[in-house]
């Protein structure tokens, strides 16, 4: 029996005792699910509940509507704070990244539609990904940072892909390429990513909770002295450092002239 435990209106918890497993929805769909501070409150309060829930062996995360997320709100603050200030509060949202990557059960990301921006950090440190055939895994359109995603993301995807993915704004993979990448674990007709989820979830919720968390800790542990966090919390130095180039000023004109379509397209121009 599937039960709702939480509707704070930005995200959404229901719990499947029988089978389980809970799924958490990103709520936002209006706004394709942006990360606002409402929304990311409630997602790490969402998944200190459900990692305190012994009925609960795994956790589906997904958006709600046609999209999983399209990363941060906003972009906004470059050159308005200094460097310091901006790397604390850069900082501030890897931590959060952090809680995910070390939620102690496993948790599977469904993708549909676009995941963009800071979204794909979020994926990256999930457990086991599930993506749409026809979704938009994106990078930042225009070039307003250095090195905060595509550090994470190398380690799923691999130096070269990760480097065509930062170098040129806009960049985007599908969901068929994210799994013959390894980014994802597998690829599914658009539409079917939660029910694919589901399978997978109850399959790997046989295994008991506390060798579950075992297993989770010996491939974490392994990836933490490979440095996959010291390249997580790398990237707020780097994003930090990045936005106090010259070339920011620069982008910030283009973007005042022509509008924010306007930059995009600037960029995205063969």
């Amino acid at each position: 029996m599937t039960e709702v435990i939480s509707d704070t209106q930005v995200v959404l918890v229901e719990r499947d005792v029988e089978k389980k497993t809970a799924i958490l929805s990103l709520n936002r769909p209006e706004k394709i699910n942006a990360f606002n501070n409402a929304l990311l409150e409630g997602l790490m309060s969402a998944l200190s509940e459900l990692a305190d829930d012994d009925e609960i062996s795994v956790v589906i995360l997904r958006g709600s509507g046609k999209n999983f997320s399209a990363g941060y709100d906003v972009v906004s603050g470059y050159g308005s704070k200094t460097a310091y200030e901006d790397w604390r509060n850069l900082q501030e949202k890897i931590d959060l990244w952090e809680r995910v990557y070390r939620f102690p059960k496993p948790l599977i990301a469904a993708i549909e539609g676009h995941c963009l921006g800071g979204a794909t950090m979020l994926v990256s440190c999930s457990d086991l990904v599930i993506a749409s055939e026809t979704a938009n895994i994106g990078w930042p359109s225009i070039p307003l940072g250095g090195g905060l995603l595509s550090p994470v993301s190398l380690w799923h995807i691999g130096m070269r892909k990760a480097k065509e993915l930062s170098f040129i704004a806009g960049n985007s993979m599908s969901g068929i390429e994210a799994a013959e990448l390894g980014w994802a674990n597998k690829a599914v007709p658009e539409g079917t990513t939660l029910e694919s989820a589901k399978t997978m979830a109850g399959r790997v919720a046989k295994t008991p909770l506390d060798l579950l968390y075992l297993k989770k800790q010996a491939l974490n542990k392994v990836y933490d002295r490979q440095g996959f966090v010291e390249s997580l919390r790398a990237g707020a130095e780097w994003d930090a450092i990045s936005h106090t180039a010259d070339s920011i000023g620069e982008v910030k004109a283009l973007m005042k002239d022509k509008g924010l379509k306007g930059a995009i397209k600037h960029f995205s121009q063969s």
